[in-house]
């Protein structure tokens, strides 16, 4: 059964990442680095209150996706997290973001 669950979990951090990737796809690479840098503060404070609400307020900013309602409503359903699985959403986010790719300058 634990087996079973970190399997899960490895693919529930895949598919964050994942579905980052595609939402910031199209977000330029100025932009991704601030945000990315702004959550990292956040990550290491331990603030998951900050840390959601910047990425919430970025989802809805991309919200002609229409994946943004599906990723808005699961991140949602996991908040508030134990710290070490902040840690690990957080940094599945964060790396969605600085992968999305898009070298789209602005």
């Amino acid at each position: 059964m634990e087996k079973n669950q970190k399997k899960f979990e490895k693919w529930r951090y895949q598919q964050i990442m994942e579905d980052m990737q595609n939402v910031f796809k199209n977000v330029s690479s100025n932009y991704r680095q601030k945000l990315v840098y702004n959550l990292l503060n956040a990550v290491k404070g331990n603030n998951q209150k900050e840390f959601f609400w910047m990425v919430f307020r970025v989802l809805n900013a991309n919200s002609d996706n229409p994946k943004v309602a599906e990723i808005s409503e699961k991140i949602g359903k996991m908040y508030p997290l134990s710290s070490s699985e902040f840690e690990r959403v957080a940094y599945s986010i964060i790396l969605g973001i600085m992968s999305a790719g898009g070298e789209k300058s602005g």
